[in-house]
């Protein structure tokens, strides 16, 4: 009896240590409960060990012998305790307020978070802010282009994120023109940012992402803005309405804007996103836009060009459950507008006279589109998915005289619709990629021109792409080898009639269909701070166009970055390319482009060769709030062809003569911006130069020409006081182009100041100047200098009243130079009269 119950109490005991065993290793996530975004830095902890969770809110942990539950502890929410035996893939921690007493803390300017640098809004925001594009445009490191374009250390961000959500997409105008700075507590710079999660610790963007962190007030409840403007030059409005909700599982934004007082609405739903579909070799676009009467370049900002009407309404509604987002977007932009300019052309020959344009066009556009997205993104998988459709419609009528007197009409009419499909797989040492786009696109163009002789072009054209794609990847510790492959198939058809120009006149149909077979491996390295990365693309091209022709193409390419210190790093990458023609070529149709244009393609079935180095140094100091950035890219191509301008009287044929071209370009662009004074100041200076020496054809006749451009851009922006803030930029040019032994330059000296008063939080006053100097070859100049003022009065945080006095000096015309390849044109152009606007404003 004694012998069985020993072996009963061992038979027990093994039981209880085998229920007090090592439970293993637990995965999981934490998210937030309310929002179920994730939380990083929550301390997981076990009986004897104790981890935290990633960016992603993931974490790890292998409880000890003995352990029997999980606890979940971070600042800000209610602490939990999970048995080792629960769900961790998703613990929900629920918000809570943490009561510091005797504490002050102080937030500090912009610090780093890793690769993310935050910068506190509340510091670099002063009281004429309205909205948080303003901020932005302060910030150090960060430019913010004419189009709205955002660039971090001189490269256009990637990803623009709400709450790190994708839910605008590429058209971030509409929150950066539209959100209030007092609804964002951050604007944070992922550096380097990789938006795909399953290829993050792969591959490494050069471009940085940005996200607006917004305030807990803002969440979950809409928020925007409302705005009616009225004026007189003679008559001028501006209403608009924008609004917002970030809920948690989904997200809307609405804005509807009617204007005619100069701004470009298309800037807010200006698609900036980045194209992550393929490789760099992929081209979106392998056809011309042979017309082109109807496009106009203006000089000075938008605002003071645009003769306007315009309406925009955009609608986004997106929603997203754990990993998985979705995303449906409307479109709609009118816009009307009536230019006025001139031009004088030197040809640098006395058997060419001048060439005298002056131009009164009105032109019209109606754009529609829509957009559904779909996406998950998880750190084993990445699905995306984007079907778009759109419809625009384009008119112009302009009045020509000076060297010609003659009316000329656009009409444009386009169709498109295109799918995206990108699919990526990883496991721990493989990766899979598979790539697909699908557009199709429908383009019936009419050109009329009506003077002493008449000329009618029409050009219509249906094109059919279809790409496929698929990546293999193996990773170890330093090293990955990748293989892509794709195939690139197109189908195009061009309807071309011209009529009107006697021997040029023609009335066809050129077909053609391209495919594109190409493979690429690569090979890159990653350790101790060095990056490296070589690329060896081939293609087997098949053109069958006006005969059939096949080519062999490869543009191999070395890449090198060195992270020298955590604040700076040094990357370099030489590239060589063998091309083949491009299939346009090979139609030989003459093309009516203007009333003077015209456009003939040659068939040569030679190749052209690039070499192209580039060297990047960035620096950056968040702590001395200090950025700097500095390139040089060299250029030289060979090529068997070289562009000649056939003049007939005041007529232009370009077409292409067999010739060895060769050309070399050295360009170098950099800039630095320091924060002073606690953020208050930010000063800064962008320079850029060029020099190139090509050859053209004039008359059959070979011209050797060389241009050189240099550029100096500083400028300052901050408050000097808490009651006196300031903008201050400037921009010197200089350009030179020599020919036929001769040199000719010209100098732009261009800068803007703008000081506000600020003797209350609730008032303020600005005036401010802008003044263009033109120096001609010649020696004269031109000088134009537009004043402006305007009060703002803050009723409450939600009401803001403000008056606007632009261009107080009624100027009306800018003159300006620029150089073409074997041409120096002088232009004039007619901007807008004195216009004074009274506004009211009402955030929600």
């Amino acid at each position: 009896m004694n012998r069985y119950s020993f072996f009963i109490f061992c038979v027990f005991l093994g039981l209880l240590s085998v229920s007090a065993a090592d439970p293993g290793e637990l995965r999981g996530k934490v998210v937030n409960a309310d929002t179920d975004e994730p939380i990083t830095g929550c301390i997981v902890k076990s009986k004897g060990t104790f981890t935290s969770t990633d960016k992603d809110g993931r974490f790890v942990i292998t409880p000890k012998s003995g352990a029997d539950s999980i606890s979940f502890r971070f600042m800000g929410y209610e602490s939990l305790s999970l048995p080792v035996t629960a769900d961790f893939s998703c613990v929900r921690l629920s918000p809570k307020a943490t009561q510091l007493n005797d504490v002050i803390v102080k937030a500090p300017d912009i610090y780093a978070k890793g690769d993310t640098l935050v910068f506190n809004v509340a510091k670099y925001a002063n009281a004429k802010d309205n909205a948080i594009i303003d901020v932005i445009k302060r910030l150090p490191g960060i430019k913010v282009k004419d189009d709205g374009t955002i660039e971090y250390q001189g490269k256009p961000i990637n990803k623009f994120y709400l709450d790190g959500n994708d839910f605008i997409g590429g058209q971030y105008g509409l929150a950066t023109n539209n959100i209030s700075h007092k609804d964002v507590a951050s604007v944070e710079v992922m550096e380097n940012h990789q938006p795909v999660k399953a290829l993050e610790g792969i591959e490494f963007p050069e471009e940085a992402g940005i996200n607006l962190k917004l305030k807990d007030d803002a969440r979950s409840r809409w928020v925007g803005v409302a705005q009616a403007v009225a004026g007189v030059q003679p008559f001028l409005y501006d209403g608009s309405l924008f609004t917002m909700r970030m809920a948690s599982k989904i997200q809307n934004m609405f804005i509807l804007k009617a204007d005619n007082t100069g701004w470009n609405r298309a800037n807010e739903i200006r698609e900036h996103d980045f194209d992550d579909m393929f490789s760099s070799d992929y081209t979106a676009s392998l056809w011309p836009e042979y017309i082109s009467a109807d496009i106009i370049n203006a000089p000075l900002t938008e605002k003071r060009t645009r003769d306007n009407l315009s309406w925009l309404a955009n609608a986004i509604t997106a929603w997203k459950k754990n990993d998985t987002s979705m995303r449906l977007k409307l479109n709609y932009m009118g816009d009307r507008l009536d230019y006025n300019s001139g031009m004088t052309t030197d040809y640098f020959s006395s058997q060419i006279p001048q060439f005298v344009q002056n131009n009164a066009q009105r032109t019209q556009t109606h754009d529609m589109s829509a957009q559904f997205y779909s996406q998950t993104n998880k750190r084993d998988y990445f699905l995306k998915e984007k079907f778009t459709v759109a419809g625009i419609w384009d008119k112009s009528n302009s009045t020509v005289t000076g060297s010609y007197g003659l009316a000329q009409r656009v009409d444009r009419k386009s169709f498109s619709a295109s799918n995206d499909l990108k699919l990526v797989k990883r496991n721990e040492k493989k990766l899979f990629t598979l790539i697909s786009r699908n557009t199709f696109g429908h383009n019936p163009d009419l050109l009329t021109v009506a003077g002493d002789e008449d000329a009618v072009q029409s050009l219509g054209t249906t094109d059919f792409r279809s790409t496929t794609e698929t990546r293999f990847g193996k990773m170890t510790r330093f090293w990955k080898y990748y293989l892509t492959a794709g195939l690139d198939l197109d189908w195009h058809r061009m309807n071309s009639s011209l009529a009107g120009l006697g021997e040029f006149d023609n009335n066809g149909i050129h077909e053609a269909f391209l495919s594109n077979l190409y493979a690429t491996p690569q090979i890159d390295y990653e350790r101790n701070g060095w990056r490296a990365s070589l690329r060896i693309p081939l293609k087997w091209l098949h053109h069958s166009v006006a005969g059939r022709h096949d080519y062999v193409n490869t543009s191999p390419r070395l890449y090198v970055r060195r992270q020298l210190t955590s604040k700076s790093d040094i990357s370099g990458s030489v590239a060589y390319s063998l091309g083949s023609p491009q299939p346009y070529m090979n139609i030989t149709a003459p093309v009516l482009s203007d009333y003077r244009n015209l456009f003939i393609a040659d068939n040569p079935d030679k190749y052209s060769q690039e070499i192209a180095a580039t060297l990047s140094y960035r620096y950056r100091n968040p702590l001395k709030s200090l950025f700097f950035n500095l390139s040089a890219t060299y250029n030289h191509s060979r090529t068997s062809i070289m562009s000649n301008q056939l003049f007939i009287d005041d007529f232009i044929v370009s077409t292409y003569a067999q010739r060895l071209n060769n050309s070399n370009s050295w360009y170098v662009n950099g800039g630095f911006s320091k924060g002073l004074g606690h953020s208050r100041i930010v000063v800064g200076c962008d320079v850029n130069a060029s020099v190139s020496s090509a050859s053209s054809m004039r008359d059959y006749d070979v011209i050797p020409y060389r241009q050189m451009t240099a550029g100096v851009k500083p400028y300052f922006k901050g408050s000097l006081l808490k009651w006196l803030s300031a903008n201050y930029e400037a921009d010197y040019g200089f350009s030179e182009l020599k020919i036929n032994g001769e040199t000719n330059d010209y100098h732009t000296f261009r800068q803007n100041i703008f000081t506000t008063i600020i003797p209350r939080d609730i008032v303020q006053f600005t005036i401010g100047a802008e003044h263009f100097l033109t120096r001609f070859p010649e020696g004269n100049t031109a000088n134009l200098l537009l004043l402006d003022a305007s009060a703002v009065w803050r009723l409450n945080n939600k009401v803001r009243l403000s008056l606007t006095a632009d261009n107080l000096l009624n100027r009306r015309s800018y003159e300006y130079v620029n150089y073409g390849t074997l041409s120096r044109s002088e232009h004039h152009f007619l901007i807008r009269r004195r216009s004074i606007l009274a506004s009211v404003q009402y955030r929600f």
